[in-house]
Protein backbone atom coordinates (compact mmCIF):
# COMPACT_ATOMS: atom_id res chain seq x y z
CA UNK A 1 0.00 0.00 0.00
CA UNK A 2 1.29 3.68 -0.86
CA UNK A 3 0.57 6.63 1.35
CA UNK A 4 -0.75 9.51 -1.38
CA UNK A 5 -1.09 13.11 -0.70
CA UNK A 6 -4.93 14.00 1.02
CA UNK A 7 -5.34 15.64 -2.47
CA UNK A 8 -4.05 13.45 -4.70
CA UNK A 9 -6.96 10.45 -6.30
CA UNK A 10 -5.89 7.19 -6.59
CA UNK A 11 -8.46 5.48 -9.10
CA UNK A 12 -8.24 1.66 -10.78
CA UNK A 13 -9.50 2.77 -13.99
CA UNK A 14 -9.80 -1.48 -15.00
CA UNK A 15 -12.45 -0.54 -12.42
CA UNK A 16 -14.36 2.52 -12.68
CA UNK A 17 -13.52 3.45 -16.58
CA UNK A 18 -12.32 6.47 -17.38
CA UNK A 19 -14.86 8.76 -19.47
CA UNK A 20 -13.79 10.18 -23.05
CA UNK A 21 -13.50 13.35 -22.13
CA UNK A 22 -11.22 12.34 -19.22
CA UNK A 23 -9.47 10.38 -21.57
CA UNK A 24 -8.67 13.39 -23.99
CA UNK A 25 -7.54 15.25 -20.98
CA UNK A 26 -4.72 12.77 -20.54
CA UNK A 27 -4.09 13.07 -24.79
CA UNK A 28 -3.49 16.70 -24.27
CA UNK A 29 -0.77 16.42 -21.82
CA UNK A 30 1.27 13.71 -24.19
CA UNK A 31 2.93 14.54 -27.08
CA UNK A 32 1.49 11.51 -29.18
CA UNK A 33 -0.80 8.16 -28.31
CA UNK A 34 2.63 6.27 -27.97
CA UNK A 35 3.34 7.68 -24.83
CA UNK A 36 -0.14 6.19 -23.00
CA UNK A 37 -0.64 3.41 -25.42
CA UNK A 38 -0.93 -0.22 -23.97
CA UNK A 39 1.19 -2.28 -26.95
CA UNK A 40 0.71 -5.51 -25.06
CA UNK A 41 -3.10 -5.14 -25.88
CA UNK A 42 -4.90 -7.49 -27.92
CA UNK A 43 -6.98 -4.57 -29.76
CA UNK A 44 -3.30 -2.55 -29.86
CA UNK A 45 -1.81 -5.75 -31.62
CA UNK A 46 -4.54 -6.53 -33.79
CA UNK A 47 -4.62 -2.90 -35.42
CA UNK A 48 -1.31 -2.55 -35.71
CA UNK A 49 -0.51 0.33 -33.30
CA UNK A 50 2.76 -0.90 -31.70
CA UNK A 51 4.16 0.23 -34.91
CA UNK A 52 1.81 3.26 -35.85
CA UNK A 53 0.59 4.60 -33.22
CA UNK A 54 -3.20 5.71 -33.92
CA UNK A 55 -4.74 9.68 -34.27
CA UNK A 56 -5.76 11.33 -30.51
CA UNK A 57 -9.16 10.98 -31.56
CA UNK A 58 -9.68 7.40 -33.06
CA UNK A 59 -7.40 6.36 -29.58
CA UNK A 60 -9.70 8.19 -26.89
CA UNK A 61 -12.51 6.58 -29.23
CA UNK A 62 -11.48 3.23 -28.43
CA UNK A 63 -9.61 3.10 -25.04
CA UNK A 64 -13.43 4.78 -23.84
CA UNK A 65 -14.72 1.51 -24.60
CA UNK A 66 -11.80 -0.32 -23.28
CA UNK A 67 -9.58 1.46 -20.96
CA UNK A 68 -7.66 -1.02 -20.53
CA UNK A 69 -5.57 0.41 -24.19
CA UNK A 70 -4.39 2.50 -21.32
CA UNK A 71 -0.76 2.26 -19.52
CA UNK A 72 -0.81 2.57 -15.98
CA UNK A 73 -0.50 3.94 -13.95
CA UNK A 74 -1.16 7.79 -15.26
CA UNK A 75 -0.07 10.27 -12.79
CA UNK A 76 -1.59 13.49 -14.06
CA UNK A 77 -1.60 17.16 -12.17
CA UNK A 78 -1.71 20.85 -13.68
CA UNK A 79 2.07 20.89 -13.67
CA UNK A 80 2.66 17.35 -15.81
CA UNK A 81 1.84 13.66 -16.34
CA UNK A 82 4.04 10.21 -15.29
CA UNK A 83 3.17 7.60 -17.34
CA UNK A 84 4.41 4.21 -15.63
CA UNK A 85 6.37 3.32 -12.43
CA UNK A 86 8.50 5.74 -12.48
CA UNK A 87 8.96 6.50 -8.58
CA UNK A 88 11.06 9.11 -8.47
CA UNK A 89 9.57 11.02 -11.63
CA UNK A 90 5.97 10.68 -10.03
CA UNK A 91 7.74 12.00 -6.87
CA UNK A 92 8.97 14.95 -8.71
CA UNK A 93 5.53 15.88 -10.51
CA UNK A 94 3.87 15.71 -7.18
CA UNK A 95 6.26 17.76 -5.39
CA UNK A 96 6.17 20.30 -8.08
CA UNK A 97 2.02 19.94 -7.81
CA UNK A 98 2.08 21.09 -4.24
Amino acid sequence: MHQLDPDVEDRNYAKEPLTQAEIQKILKAVSSTADVLNTQHKTAKAKGWKEKAPSKSAFAAAAAVENNLLRRPITLTPNGIVVGRDLDAIRDLLGASM
